[in-house]
């Protein structure tokens, strides 16, 4: 209680240098803040460190510093128990935001070694000084920002997740988050059990030797609005980590739903020449061959399957204009393979030495044993597997199953550690022109900065999208901030008959899907039998989607509600905004309602908005300050683009060339006097119809690398002009004449 005391006096003595936080929050944060370890060996002797159990040691330090976010007061104090161990605390009050950061170290300065636990960093309960009020738990609504739990009320909620969670109070719309800054040391959790919160930093036992000082993640509290918190956030992650964001969206094929592991060279070949015939319909993305066309896992050359060899199926993809690309498994390793049974030092073991085996599965009959991402001969062999790929000429990799064990060489490892140090040499053997997607199903830390786009959700097969859409929708805030996302591939129609992996329920279902894909923006890949005729007469959906929305999309509920119903972006253009939203029926048994409200989608308040259906291609309603999409089927959808109308001048209300509705394929509208020109990007269909507001009469003008093929007037100032022949990989424009009637 002395110590207590002796904190608060010099708290105070200090205070007109210190914040009123620093005099009054920062003491609850010391109490509650704790390391935990082990002395001499793991799993014995534990022990916990901080301001609650032991004497503060020395002043408390005040500075001023700058972060990601510009300047922040710094308050240090440190606890040493024993003259052995130390603990000491860095809280930072960030001057133009309501938020402050929270890092800890371990100091041992002991003659053992230590094995450090956690950082149980602080703790939250209904009466948290006044920073948040908690006293109604049933208002708050709890959602993890990385990972797919679903949202629950503090009140319910009785979990713990990983690393951040957004907490908003429906009932006054406050709103804070918690979750890691960097630097990129280890993975966090979010408790929240019986209506109190903590944050904790695992550190994985990881070996602290005498002498050795070890730091914790740093973690933002951060309780500005819900928008703002998740922006600042997901940017200083970025940041902190380095994230890569130089490449573009992406498009192509995948073979894996396709043919899965019967995937052979005959049918990439057919695949390739059914590209290279049809640009205007396929572009030149990617080909990418998935499992099935290794000899072994662990030996990703060629099988009989392939008879050229890899080298020369990726030299015959690029002959075409695309990018040839391949699948992995890099860490994955057939039991039989030579260097597996040459180095059992090399494989992953749980912590009785036991190796780690996946069972036999149809795709791989004989099973597979992990490689350890810290013994140095795995290390070489991994990093071969990718610079083999990259001599072979392949410009794209896909990596999956990334499992990386928990028993590492290195024991001063945390598990975020390793996962960056593997991806770090992947990026290092694929070279920097090398496109790689990781397949992660959920978001992690341990790939930013490495990797070109991460796939965010589960496997996408035709039956279960409504499961990968509560992923993909949350997960759309680490779009072009951390990395371009993947959803996973979209299909050409629910059901055909040469599909192999079997058909979605309803087409409704089937909308929804192809929607997301292309409004997730990162990779708009498909994966059918393209040279089939049933599928051919569906080839205008993959036009529809070529290439990903190129506008910054998000999910308007997140965290405002469970359900994640609203999914769009809107646009800011000179010839006038506009916005387009999927708005989703997430009940997977009765038809619902779904409302958007328009101004907090950005619409101008007030305004009437002309209501265009993507389906339906046809103008719907209108609709000022909301609009309720009725009846919605289950797991269906409405795609609809709102269009202000608030004078009489000619506007582009829809389009059904890209799913973007406008955003992706019109670039320009000039209207000058009588006339009006419209430029036109290579996305989208060949053939198709953009609908017009005019109160005037629309009258045809001249094309250039495409053709209008009709203009029709449909009542109500609203006229459709059909255009056609429009070519890939070229710029389109066409012109109009407006007239008296």
């Amino acid at each position: 209680m002395k110590n207590k005391n002796l904190l608060l006096a010099i708290f105070f003595i200090m205070a007109p240098i210190v914040s009123l936080f620093a005099q009054d929050q920062i003491q609850k944060l010391f109490r509650s803040s704790t390391a935990v370890f082990d002395v001499a060996e793991y799993g014995k002797n534990t022990r916990r460190i901080g301001m609650a159990h032991n004497p503060q040691t020395g002043d408390v330090e005040v500075t001023t510093i700058d972060t990601p976010f510009g300047k922040a007061k710094q308050t240090k104090v440190y606890f040493e128990v024993d003259g052995k161990f130390g603990y000491e605390l860095h809280v930072r009050e960030l001057e133009n935001l309501d938020a402050y950061t929270i890092q800890a170290f371990f100091h041992n300065k002991s003659d053992d070694n230590t094995y450090l636990r956690a950082f149980d960093l602080f703790s939250m309960d209904r009466s948290f000084g006044g920073q948040v009020d908690l006293s109604k738990p049933e208002d708050w609504l709890v959602t993890p920002l990385m990972e797919h739990h679903h949202a629950e009320t503090l009140a319910e909620m009785d979990k713990r997740f990983k690393e951040v969670g957004l907490f908003y109070n429906t009932a006054t719309d406050n709103s804070f988050l918690l979750g890691p800054t960097g630097p990129g040391d280890a993975h966090c959790n979010v408790h929240v059990t019986k209506q109190k919160i903590r944050a904790i930093v695992r550190m994985d036992q990881v070996l602290v030797e005498p002498g050795e000082v070890r730091r914790s993640e740093e973690m933002i509290f951060i309780k500005e609005d819900k928008d703002k918190n998740i922006d600042v956030w997901t940017k200083w992650v970025a940041i902190t980590h380095n994230a890569k964001l130089d490449r573009d969206p992406v498009y192509g094929w995948c073979s894996w739903y396709d043919r899965t592991t019967k995937i052979d060279e005959a049918h990439v070949m057919n695949v390739t020449k059914t590209i290279k015939e049809n640009p205007n319909t396929f572009g030149r993305g990617i080909i990418q061959i998935d499992d099935g066309y290794q000899k072994m896992d662990g030996d990703w050359s060629a099988n009989e399957k392939f008879p050229s060899g890899m080298a020369n199926v990726a030299k015959e993809i690029r002959a075409i204009g695309a990018t040839p690309g391949v699948w992995f498994a890099p860490l994955m390793i057939n039991p039989e393979h030579p260097f597996a049974k040459a180095n059992p030092d090399a494989l992953q073991k749980n912590a009785k030495g036991i190796e780690s085996f996946m069972n036999p599965n149809p795709f791989h009959p004989s099973g597979a044993k992990w490689l350890n991402p810290t013994n140095a001969k795995a290390k070489e062999f991994l990093f071969n597997i990718i610079k083999d790929a990259r001599d072979r000429g392949f410009g794209y990799i896909k990596i999956d199953f990334n499992g990386i064990g928990a028993v590492y060489d290195n024991p001063k490892l945390t598990r975020l550690q390793t996962f960056r140090e593997l991806y770090t040499l992947y990026r290092e053997a694929a070279g920097d022109d090398m496109y790689i997607l990781s397949c992660l199903g959920q978001p992690t830390r341990g790939v930013i900065g490495f990797i070109d786009a991460a796939r965010v959700g589960p496997d996408s097969h035709p039956a279960h999208f409504s499961h990968c859409l509560e992923s993909v929708l949350r997960f759309q805030i680490f779009h072009k901030v951390w990395w371009n996302n993947d959803a996973d591939v979209s299909y050409l129609e629910y059901k055909l008959p040469s599909r192999r992996v079997g058909h979605t329920p309803q087409q409704g279902m089937w909308h929804t899907w192809h929607n997301t894909v292309a409004l997730t923006g990162g990779t708009a890949m498909i994966s059918e039998p393209i040279d089939a005729p049933d599928v051919k007469e569906v080839w205008r959906n993959y036009e529809i989607m070529r290439p990903g929305v190129i506008e910054q999309t998000k999910l308007l509920t997140l965290g405002k509600s469970p359900n994640n119903t609203v999914f769009g972006f809107t646009a800011k253009r000179e010839f006038g905004d506009f916005g387009v939203y999927n708005l989703y029926n997430v009940d997977k048994e009765k038809e619902n309602d779904v409302t958007i409200n328009l101004v907090e989608a950005g619409l101008p308040k007030d305004t009437k908005c002309a209501v265009y259906d993507f389906w339906k291609n046809e103008v719907v309603s209108y609709a000022t300050n909301t609009y309720t999409a009725e009846k919605l089927y289950s797991n269906s959808s409405q795609l609809v683009r709102f269009t202000p109308i608030e004078d009489d001048k000619l506007k582009v209300l829809g389009s059904n060339l890209h799913l973007s509705i406008g955003a992706n394929e019109i670039t320009k509208l000039t209207v000058k006097g009588s006339g009006v020109k419209v430029e036109l990007s290579d996305a989208g269909a060949q053939e198709g119809d953009i609908i017009f507001f005019s109160k005037k009469g629309i009258q045809a003008g001249n094309a250039k690398n495409c053709k209008i093929k009709n203009i029709e007037s449909l009542g109500n100032n609203l006229w459709k002009v059909t255009l056609s022949e429009r070519k890939w990989d070229t710029k389109q424009s066409f012109s109009l004449k407006t007239v008296v009637m």
